[in-house]
């Protein structure tokens, strides 16, 4: 059977040009897996650094690398139909259509026609929902609820997105709406704006109209809770002109923007985590709170109760054809950071 995967290591910022047509087989499925027809995968960044060898700023964490005898295929979150069920798994029978997330080392993801992963990966797709949609729901969803969890009670408590039109942050206006909150304000760019009130923002601040702390500290008296989901010690900077002393700076990507589009130095990883364990310890002792988090395991519990319950959907920003000309635009402009919610990639006709 044939998909598009990697038989070399990308070099940085060139896997859009790398993918080549592989032979893949069906692996034998192992106690309590499932296999499943890939309807839709939906790319991540994390896709990327994968393939690059720059996750987690390059540090050596056993994940997989490309070779001729070996293809990665890409895709950690899918969407499609179950095939075949391994012993021990009572959750899905043959048939039922299932999203959730494929972790790198099985080697063959989402991209590929079929899938095989540990059925605790994968949830029910709900009535109506769309395959495409289900594909943008996986780390997104697990991102959002992980962060949900963290800030507790938000009940007329005043927060602030930034990176509000983009998957996770899309997801988390959505949720605060309707949970509450006394104000939700999205930080985006100005062709994002109507986009992000329409999800549920009571207002949308320009970040190209100059620093946005300063902007929202002209007229919002103090802030209980800000949500990065972009990174870098500027937006830091600006949340700590806001945030009440009492207030929670959670953070999905730590002081460094985009971390994991280029190889760190050892030396400079160093300082980015002695920087972010001190940061974390002495702002459990005079505030305000910071937080670093990022998505695990989905807690498809938490999923269904917080999001799906809710009638929260991810958002999309465009759907791809599987051909190498389309694969290769999608991953141009998941490198570009511009997208607004999910990339979203049909699977193959055969």
């Amino acid at each position: 059977m044939k998909a598009l995967g990697l038989i070399s290591r990308p070099k940085v910022g060139g896997t859009h040009s790398k993918f080549k047509w592989v032979e893949i087989y069906r692996p034998t499925l192992k106690k309590d897996q499932i296999s499943l027809v890939v309807k839709a995968t939906a790319l991540n960044v994390d896709d990327i650094h994968i393939a690059e060898g720059t996750a987690f700023g390059g540090i050596p964490m056993g994940l997989p690398k490309p070779k001729a005898n070996k293809p990665l295929i890409l895709g950690m979150d899918v969407c499609g139909i179950v095939d075949a069920v391994g012993d021990g798994v009572e959750k899905f029978r043959i048939g039922d259509p299932v999203f959730g997330v494929v972790y790198p080392w099985n080697r063959v993801g989402g991209m590929a026609p079929f899938c095989c992963a540990n059925a605790k990966q994968f949830y029910p797709l709900p009535k109506l929902w769309s395959f495409e949609e289900g594909a943008a729901m996986g780390v997104a969803a697990a991102t959002a609820c992980a962060t949900l969890k963290i800030l507790g009670e938000v009940t007329n408590k005043r927060c602030v997105v930034i990176g509000a039109s983009g998957s996770i942050g899309s997801l988390l206006i959505q949720a605060l709406s309707k949970y509450g909150v006394k104000e939700v304000i999205g930080v985006c760019s100005e062709s994002n704006a109507s986009h992000v009130t329409s999800l549920g923002a009571d207002r949308a601040i320009d970040y190209n109209q100059g620093p946005w702390g300063d902007q929202l500290a002209e007229n919002t008296k103090g802030v209980d809770f800000i949500i990065d989901c972009i990174g870098g010690k500027d937006t830091e900077i600006e949340a700590l002109k806001l945030l009440k002393k009492d207030g929670h700076f959670v953070t999905l990507c730590g002081p460094v923007r985009f971390f994991g589009d280029q190889k760190t130095p050892f030396l400079s990883l160093l300082r980015i985590y002695t920087y972010l364990t001190k940061r974390i310890l002495f702002s459990r002792l005079k505030g305000p709170k910071y937080t670093l988090t990022y998505g695990t395991l989905p807690d498809w519990k938490m999923i269904q109760k917080d999001l799906i319950d809710n009638n929260i959907k991810p958002t999309i920003d465009s759907t791809f054809n599987y051909t190498e000309h389309d694969i290769e635009s999608a991953f141009k402009k998941l490198q570009s950071h511009r997208n607004r919610g999910k990339i979203v990639i049909k699977a193959r006709k055969n």
